[in-house]
């Protein structure tokens, strides 16, 4: 995959339409701000990054959607995003189409098709990026990661703050997890992990698991084999006691009669009990029986009460009257011919004056008789009364204790049968425990099934071997190793070419730092030891270059293009130099055949892999060497930029 055009659209609908050549260096040399620079970030935009990078200026803001077409080896690409706004932090909207003759769109033409991780997948996927995932190491909290093409474009891209950097070899290297990303991604992308290596994790991740499944049945499976006597046992006493078993004398320690008594033991069904509401009604009869001879036995007691009263009053009357009559008895003394009122009841003389309390007392005494005579006949019929009720409080009481007799037996029943439930309830408690257990060693008894376990492990275990086998860590160092040594064969000859400080000893990639290494008389040098953005350059070319070369001879999936932004920064100080991007306004020699060394290396290098590598240079050097001229795209210089400024008057800013 290689550049063809960088396309500008304005929101009037007028382009700005760069072409590149494929399989070339193509240079894009000017002045400073004519928009060099974003040459990069408009790639890194319309390939998918989402976050937005952009310049913020008025005449960016003139842009209505950017757009680069793509040359694949068999069709074209194009790849657009609308331009996001000065305070959009992020976009994801993007527009892919695909075709042999895929012209440049107008802008009515241009629409929102897809998004961001669409198109960087579609196109990862076209240039061969396969189904590959790097899990993390055991107990790390990252996420498995599939290689794509964004984590193929960190390769493909230098900006001007990167290919000076002495602490960051590649493209967003100093951002959050994209270190992680390029030290999962790159092996793939030398090829040292297998193309189907996700696939193969998965397939050995399911392996795994079947077989530890596999072995935590069979163990289970032996351990309850060999506690399955005692247990048989235990249960067969359980459903004894709790008289589930038709006959109590099983002796037979075979398993098979064992388990027959069990089932037939969980099968086993109480009596229903059906007299229960029967029983309550009866109860709730005797109850209200009960209460009503209570209260007649209270009613005959107070009327019993009513009569002692009454024959306590007649007797104190009855004293009362007699005592009255005792008093009076003396009258019996008075002769019968007493003359009356005028003569003394005891000497018979005349009286001077008429004394008639004689005969009053005689009238009194004629009236206590007859009270008296009046009051002793009522005493036979109250005490007859009186045996009357004993009689009926008596048949009354008889008839009570009959009834609580009956509530008792009863309550005896209830309390009978409350322990029956009892037992039912242990019952079918003892019936599930034999039925979960023999429906448990129904399969994991049987000598069948054990094999077929132990088969089934066996199997597991082949297929986990085999599919390790084809993931053998060790044989993926290997692979790595041997295309390591031929990068660092590479970045060797490009340093030296250079002639970068200790460029005469070996130099390496170090991937676990992603950094550049060299070994000098001190021992091995990491990039960031190395002194001079001079050196920092050689060695990002260097690096850069040879990652290509082995991706392009070795057919990996990896866009053929790399661009980088101002590599000569540290050889032009003055803004005079930067303008005129002329060798003579560099001071020192030594640096001006340094200056000459980068672009003929890239060109050699370009010239070597053709058709098949593509660089795009922004630079502010401006070399007069014939193959250079030829080499430059676009000179903006006297007025020239990226953006017209014409489209300012067109789309003046709100």
């Amino acid at each position: 995959m290689q550049i063809r055009s960088i396309i500008l659209y304005s929101k009037s609908g007028e382009k700005r339409v760069l072409d590149f050549r494929l399989g070339e260096l193509n240079i894009v040399t000017g002045t400073s701000q004519t928009g060099k620079s974003a040459l990069l970030d408009i790639v890194d935009f319309c390939l998918g990054r989402d976050e937005a990078t952009l310049p913020i200026s008025p005449i960016f803001n003139t842009v209505a959607w950017y757009a680069v077409i793509l040359q694949l080896p068999d069709t074209r690409v194009l790849a657009a995003r609308p331009a996001p706004s000065a305070t959009a932090k992020s976009v994801t909207n993007a527009m892919l189409e695909v075709g042999n003759d895929l012209g440049i769109p107008e802008l009515p033409d241009l629409r929102v098709n897809t998004d961001s991780t669409q198109l960087r997948q579609q196109l990862g996927r076209r240039i061969g990026i396969g189904d590959t995932r790097s899990e993390p190491a055991p107990g790390s909290l990252l996420s498995p990661l599939s290689a794509n093409l964004g984590h193929a474009v960190l390769l493909c891209l230098q900006n001007q703050d990167e290919v000076a950097s002495k602490r960051a070899l590649f493209h967003r290297q100093n951002e959050r997890s994209i270190p992680e990303s390029l030290k999962a991604t790159i092996p793939y992308f030398l090829g040292a992990v297998p193309e189907d290596q996700a696939a193969l994790q998965q397939q050995l991740l399911q392996a795994k698991r079947a077989l530890r499944r596999a072995e935590n049945d069979l163990k289970t499976a032996q351990e309850t084999n060999q506690g399955v006597e005692s247990r048989l046992q235990s249960l067969l006493s359980e459903a004894s006691v709790h008289g589930l078993l038709a006959d109590d004398n099983i002796g037979s320690s075979d398993r098979a009669v064992v388990i027959e008594a069990l089932q037939q033991a969980s099968s086993f069904r109480p009596d229903p009990h059906n007299g229960d509401e029967e029983q309550r009604r009866q109860e709730l009869l005797l109850t209200e029986e009960s209460a009503a001879l209570r209260r007649q036995l209270r009613s005959l007691a107070e009327e019993r009460q009513l009569l002692g009263d009454l024959e306590t009053q007649a007797v104190g009357y009855t004293g009362a009257v007699t005592r009255g009559m005792s008093r009076l008895s003396a009258l019996n003394l008075v002769p019968d011919g007493f003359p009356g009122e005028h003569s003394c009841p005891l000497c018979g003389n005349e009286l001077a004056e008429p004394d008639p309390t004689i005969a009053d007392m005689h009238t009194t005494l004629a009236d206590l008789r007859g009270q008296l005579d009046s009051v002793q006949p009522v005493q036979p019929r109250r005490e007859q009364a009186l045996r009357e009720i004993e009689q009926t409080a008596a048949r009354l009481r008889e008839q009570l204790r009959g009834i609580e007799g009956a509530l008792s037996v009863v309550a005896e029943q209830r309390s009978q049968q409350a322990g029956l439930l009892g037992q039912a309830e242990a019952q079918a408690y003892t019936r599930g425990r034999i039925s979960a257990y023999l429906s448990q060693i129904s399969t994991t008894t049987d000598n069948g099934h054990l094999q077929r376990l132990q088969s089934d492990i066996s199997i597991g275990q082949q297929i986990v071997r085999g599919l390790e086998e084809q993931l053998d860590s060790e044989a993926i160092d290997d692979n790595l190793t041997h295309s390591l040594s031929y990068l660092s064969g590479k970045m060797t000859s490009h340093a030296r070419f250079l002639k970068l400080e200790h460029g005469d000893r070996l130099v390496r990639l170090n991937l676990k730092k992603l950094t550049v290494v060299a070994d000098t008389h001190e021992g091995i040098t990491e990039l960031l030891r190395i002194g001079s953005g001079k050196n920092h350059v050689g060695y990002h070319l260097a690096a850069h270059l040879a990652l290509h070369q082995y991706f392009v001879n070795n057919s990996r999936p990896v866009p053929r293009f790399l661009m980088l932004d101002q590599p000569t920064q540290p050889y032009y100080p003055s803004d005079m130099a930067k303008a005129r991007g002329r060798l003579e306004d560099i001071t020192i020699d030594e640096d001006r055949v340094t200056v000459t060394r980068l672009f003929q290396l890239m060109h050699q290098v370009v010239t070597e892999l053709s058709p098949n590598f593509q660089m795009i240079v922004s630079d502010h050097a401006d070399l007069s060497h014939d193959w250079y001229q030829e080499s430059v795209r676009y000179n903006w210089r006297g007025g020239e930029k990226l953006i017209p400024t014409t489209w300012l008057d067109d789309n003046p800013t709100p």
